[in-house]
């Protein structure tokens, strides 16, 4: 029975990621022209700025590693975020041998700006939805947070 149920879990929980990106993508549309993101930036830049604004500044290998993407590429896809002027690579205090990438000031402003964006966006979309859609998908994404956060 147990073997069961962690099987159709799996799959229901497998089956999220694509279809919340789908939803996204369609209900939010691409970003406004001339966004960064829109142009230039592919989803893998976007999850590392993501994993940067949710945990902090991070050394190349602690995002390679989060990501599961080879050093060697994460290399070139932190330089073009680098140039871009979306984040710095800056000496970590108390041992300068060692380097961490961190947004830098415009990187902030910008992903803020886009934040309000994306907010906006997702507000309207879910503006249609009736209180009772509403509740129930605030506690299941509650209930879905919490149980991830018990996972090994």
């Amino acid at each position: 029975m147990k073997k069961d149920v962690l099987e159709k879990a799996t799959a229901n929980f497998l089956s999220l990621p694509p279809i919340i990106h789908r939803t996204l993508r369609q209900k939010l549309g691409r970003a406004p022209s001339g966004d960064v993101f829109e142009k230039i930036l592919t989803s893998i830049h976007s999850e590392i700025i993501w994993l940067l604004e949710e945990e902090g500044p991070l050394s190349i290998g602690e995002i390679s590693s989060q990501l599961m993407i080879a050093k060697a590429q994460m290399t070139q896809l932190i330089e073009k975020l680098v140039k871009l002027n979306i984040v710095e690579r800056r000496a970590v205090k108390g041992d300068r041998r060692k380097i961490e990438i961190a947004f830098t000031d415009a990187g902030k402003a910008f992903l803020k700006e886009h934040k309000k964006d994306v907010d906006k966006k997702f507000i309207d979309s879910m503006s249609d939805l009736t209180d009772g859609d509403l509740k129930s998908l605030t506690e299941s994404l509650a209930t879905v947070k919490n149980i991830l956060s018990k996972l090994k």
